[in-house]
């Protein structure tokens, strides 16, 4: 089992070394260990507070007024995030080039 995680991160090694860029794919979930709330989980404050679709915001002066009430009404639930173990991981790829 060892040595095929070994040969496997090896594998990945190679292709990143190969490739010209990289892209790293996620989802909201890699912030919810952070303290962000991801859309779907019940009792989502995204579901009370869903960002405004940005036509709407600036073609209307009400959009922005609710955009920018629903922005406060979420800092609270961000005021506490930092980086997780996740975000460090894909921070150190990039320094690693």
């Amino acid at each position: 089992m060892q040595d095929e995680t070994n040969d496997a991160i090896d594998a990945l090694h190679a292709m990143l070394d190969r490739a010209a860029s990289v892209v790293a794919f996620t989802g909201a979930g890699i912030s919810t260990e952070s303290g962000v709330p991801d859309f779907r989980s019940p009792g989502s404050p995204w579901m009370v507070n869903k960002p405004i679709p940005f036509e709407a915001f600036v073609k209307s002066r009400e959009a922005r007024i609710e955009a920018w009430r629903r922005k406060f009404a979420m800092d609270d639930h961000f005021a506490g995030a930092a980086p997780n173990r996740g975000h460090r991981a894909l921070a150190r790829l990039v320094a690693q080039g």
